[in-house]
């Protein structure tokens, strides 16, 4: 039986390999219409737009040029490093590059050495030694003060008592032209000569004043004491700290990895060494070590000042690339040649070499830092575009005769120069206006959205105008999400209260759904096209134009809102603006306000909403039923008063042609502007009821008078004898007072006037009956 079974299994298994096999069918692959953008990064090698290609797919290596810590940092600094930070989250999170930045802290330079040997002189030997205000204090200061005009206001010549006149009457911008640090000497100068003539004794105020005249006066005679290296550790600390926290407040990422120089100083002097065994550095007899610039631009493999070549003789740059303190310059085979390694003299700070006693070059520390972090040919190296020649010309070139490549970094990004009104800044002139001083006018996302509206590769002018614009922008966005928020929740009741939503989409609906894919690829091709965020945030500002008028035709009853679409459109923006680094609500419908920052505003509404909405209805019921009845006033107060109170708490309810409020929970800014157009609304409405007062008392006047005249018998009426002297038997004058006769024309007006009278007197003879 067994076997019966199992043959016919075999011949069924048989009859169905006969029958015709299954196959796939044929998949037609779809074409391609357009070829999609690349992206192209404006790259300052080329000076052209040039497409991104990096060294590892998805993968970036980036080394910025990171601060040098001596002072505040100013506006200068946030342009550059908000700008960066806008274009390192772009990268990362649009175009989903994993970037690995690296950024530096320049904690060794002539200027800081130069800061730090000064503020201690000026505390240990000066604030220290003088603990009042005598002759010994004045005889001093005064010694320092013809110092520094000697050194830096060499143009005055006179005895230092007419020092004031005298610089009152320089014109200051006219000099300016021809020496950048004139307005930053004169005014140190004034506010000195000021505080020495003061009659004032206060010590700490003098001190103040004094303090930028009296350094370089100390540092001069007791400088090359200095030698305590935590003295040039310390302030370098403190500034780095301060930096640290203002980027922070600016919302600007943290580097991956930060290097320091002065953990750098082994890895330095051994990559100076190779420089000089590829031919491309010298040492000189005190002690400095020196980049061949000629050499290596002879070199049939190399270029020299590939950034800006047309600069490479320009001594007054190549000179203050060097800085201040650097030395022993007769000793160099060329102008242009810049020092690698500086010998340090009495009160530097110094490291073993085998070149003696010394410290790093200003150039020389960022080759080393980003080379040990990302090797010998980095895709991006950006910074201020002020840095391009010497400073990163000459990093270019001693990376590419250390390693003996061609080409060191792929993409130099540099961003463009802030103004502030027209003005450039500097921390070398003193005229700049520090981060911290900036917050206190505006807030962190304002000033994030004046780099992100300019082009980074551009000159930014820093002005009331743009400021304006910004303003304005940010309002218009937080407005749009408030009221989406609204809308949201208010379509969350509903539905809980059994609502049944039609989901079938109108004209309307499929128009602004395809507004927000038009708005989508516009954006993607602006990220492409150099990352261009001033022309996708116009983009954003149109689809929200586009959205603010979609919402009011449903509110009009036109047609009914598809909440989705609105969150969709709504997430989307939010999601383009925290790529761009303004932060996001927990919901994702806004960007998270400075009152709600450490808050979840979001938790907040949730938990209010029932309460508000049960406040709403109920003022709603009121407020229907009153329109309905003839005596409405008292009700409708009721429920305007309401309203006012929930204003004061953050809520706003806007009337709808429904007869429902739309609930708005509103921010500072919103909330300030509703309480100043309420304000402007009692204003006016006290005004108008002013305005109606004293008409009443004037038409009650007018009436008084009127009365008055009425009770008058148009008989007395011309009874004044200063006037006339006869009259007819009506009581018609007939002769004035001279007793001459009245005229035919005047005689005419007086029985006019007395029959007006006459009608008056009727009208009142009438009433008193």
């Amino acid at each position: 039986m067994f076997r019966y079974l199992h043959l016919k299994t075999l011949i069924r298994m048989s009859s169905s390999t006969v029958k015709k096999s299954a196959t796939q069918p044929k998949w037609h692959q779809p074409e391609a219409n357009n070829l999609p953008p690349v992206l192209k990064l404006y790259n300052s090698l080329t000076r052209n737009k040039d497409e991104f290609i990096p060294n590892s797919p998805n993968q970036i290596t980036w080394y910025c040029c990171g601060p040098t810590v001596y002072d505040h940092s100013h506006m200068g600094h946030a342009r550059n490093y908000v700008s960066t930070d806008i274009n390192r989250r772009i990268l990362q999170d649009y175009f989903g590059y994993n970037v690995k930045f690296v950024q530096n802290v320049t904690d060794i330079d002539d200027k800081i050495i130069i800061a730090a040997r000064q503020q201690y002189l000026f505390e240990e030997k000066f604030a220290n030694v003088y603990k009042q205000l005598n002759a010994d204090l004045t005889k001093e200061t005064k010694l320092a003060f013809e110092f520094y005009l000697q050194k830096n206001l060499p143009a005055f010549t006179g005895n230092i008592s007419e020092f004031g006149s005298w610089a009152q009457s320089v014109n200051v911008q006219e000099v300016a032209v021809v020496n950048p640090k004139f307005p930053m000497y004169i005014k140190a100068a004034v506010k000195a000569y000021n505080a020495i003539h003061s009659e004032s004794s206060d010590l700490p105020n003098f001190m103040s004043s004094v303090q930028e005249v009296v350094m370089p006066y100390l540092d001069k005679q007791l400088g090359s004491t200095v030698n305590d290296p935590l003295i040039f550790k310390k302030l370098p600390s403190f500034w780095e700290n301060k930096f640290d926290e203002d980027m922070g407040k600016l919302n600007v990422l943290p580097p991956d990895v930060t290097t320091r120089v002065s953990e750098y100083i082994p890895e330095i002097i051994e990559f100076v060494e190779t420089i000089i065994k590829n031919g491309f550095a010298y040492p000189t007899s005190d002690g400095s070590v020196y980049f061949d610039t000629v050499k290596f631009d002879n070199d049939s493999n190399h270029v020299y000042a590939k950034l800006q070549p047309w600069n490479k003789g320009d001594l007054s740059l190549i000179n203050d690339g060097e800085g201040s303190l650097t030395t022993g310059q007769d000793s160099k085979k060329n102008a242009a040649d810049f020092a690698l390694w500086k010998a340090s003299k009495p009160g530097e700070p110094s490291w073993s070499s085998a070149w003696g006693e010394g410290r790093p070059g200003w150039h020389i520390e960022c080759s080393v830092m980003a080379s040990d972090i990302l090797g010998s040919n980095i895709d991006i190296h950006s910074g201020g575009v002020d840095l391009c020649f010497p400073h990163h010309d000459n990093e270019l070139a001693q990376s590419e005769a250390c390693f003996d490549n061609k080409q060191w970094i792929n993409y130099f990004l540099h961003s463009g120069h802030l103004h502030i009104q027209g003005q450039k800044m500097s921390k070398s002139l003193k005229n700049f206006i520090t981060i911290e001083e900036a917050l206190k006018d505006y807030s962190s996302r304002q000033l994030r959205l004046v780099f992100a509206m300019s082009s980074w590769e551009r000159p930014l002018d820093f002005k009331e105008s743009l400021l304006k614009e910004v303003k304005a922008f940010e309002s218009t966005l937080s407005k749009f999400f408030t009221i989406v928020r609204a809308l949201n929740n208010d379509y969350k009741h509903e539905i809980a209260g059994g609502r049944y939503p039609v989901k079938k989409l109108t004209l309307a609906d499929k128009t602004l759904s395809g507004d927000l894919v038009v708005a989508q690829n516009e954006a993607h091709e602006a990220f492409c096209d150099n990352l261009s965020t001033p022309q996708v945030l116009r983009i954003v500002q149109e689809l929200i134009s586009k959205s603010n008028n979609y919402i009011q035709v449903c509110s009009s009853g036109e047609n009914e809102l598809r909440i989705e679409i609105i969150l969709s459109v709504t997430k989307w923006i939010v999601k383009i603006l925290d790529i761009l680094g303004f932060e996001a609500r927990a919901d994702r419908l806004g960007w998270l306000d400075s009152s709600e920052e450490g808050t979840s505003s979001f938790n907040k509404e949730d938990t209010l909403m029932p309460y508000i909405k049960a406040l709403s209805q109920f003022r709603d019921s009121v407020r229907n039923s009153a329109i309905n009845k003839e005596d409405i006033s008292k009700v409708l107060s009721a429920s305007d008063k309401i309203r006012s109170e929930l204003i004061d708490l953050g809520v706003s309810l806007d009337d709808r042609p429904n007869g429902s409020a739309l609930i708005k929970f509103l921010n500072a800014q919103e909330l300030a502007d509703l309480k100043e157009q309420q304000r402007l609304k009692e204003a006016q409405l006290k005004e108008k009821e002013e305005k109606k007062k004293q008409q009443a008392l004037a038409n009650a006047k007018k009436e008084e008078e009127r009365l008055a005249k009425m009770k008058l018998d148009p008989k007395d009426l011309f009874q004044d004898k200063s006037l006339y002297s006869e009259w007819d038997e009506s009581g018609i004058p007939t002769k004035d007072a001279k007793g001459e006769e009245v005229t035919k024309s005047m005689k005419k007006k007086l029985v006019k006037q007395y029959q007006q009278q006459e009608k008056l007197y009727q009208q009142y003879l009438e009433l008193q009956k």
